[in-house]
């Protein structure tokens, strides 16, 4: 008689004890929606004015870009000037904001491509230029140019 012979004739039993699990309650999965706040930019070089709702845990710029504004911007890491505003109201995090001292910071100056809105905020476009004037104008630009190497004693 084969092994298949007797599981077909007689039941399998191994007179196992039997084991019963407690009921598992699995947690109901529930998504944190990010709180979003109203962020209003006046773009000075075009004169529009933009409103965009965007989540405490979105960029700025790309959610105002997502929504169909054009805002001016180049590196899109915190590096540069180019996407530079002036907070006239409100709050931002910009942990990742390398192109601002600390003292454009508290001044209310933000990078709106690596900004996160704590809050509503009225905020304005700035001048590249001027900007960049402000963070470096204090190193570049003092005392007389004079032709030939650094080092010429002439």
């Amino acid at each position: 008689m084969t092994v298949g012979a007797l599981a077909r004739d007689r039941p399998f039993d191994l007179n196992l004890p039997t084991y019963s699990a407690p009921a598992v309650t699995l947690p109901r999965l529930t998504y944190h929606m990010a709180r979003t706040h109203t962020v209003t930019v006046h773009h000075r070089q075009t004169g529009r004015i933009y409103t965009v709702e965007v989540p405490e845990d979105r960029y700025i710029l790309q959610t105002a870009e997502s929504q169909g504004v054009e805002l001016p911007f180049a590196c899109r890491n915190g590096a540069c000037t180019t996407c530079a505003v002036r907070l006239l109201e409100g709050e931002v995090d910009q942990p990742e904001a390398m192109g601002l001292s600390p003292d454009l910071r508290e001044q209310g100056y933000a990078l709106l491509c690596v900004s996160y809105p704590r809050s509503n905020i009225q905020a304005e476009t700035q001048d590249e230029d001027e900007v960049y004037e402000l963070q470096f104008g204090r190193y570049f630009g003092k005392g007389k140019v004079r032709r030939g190497l650094p080092l010429d004693e002439d």
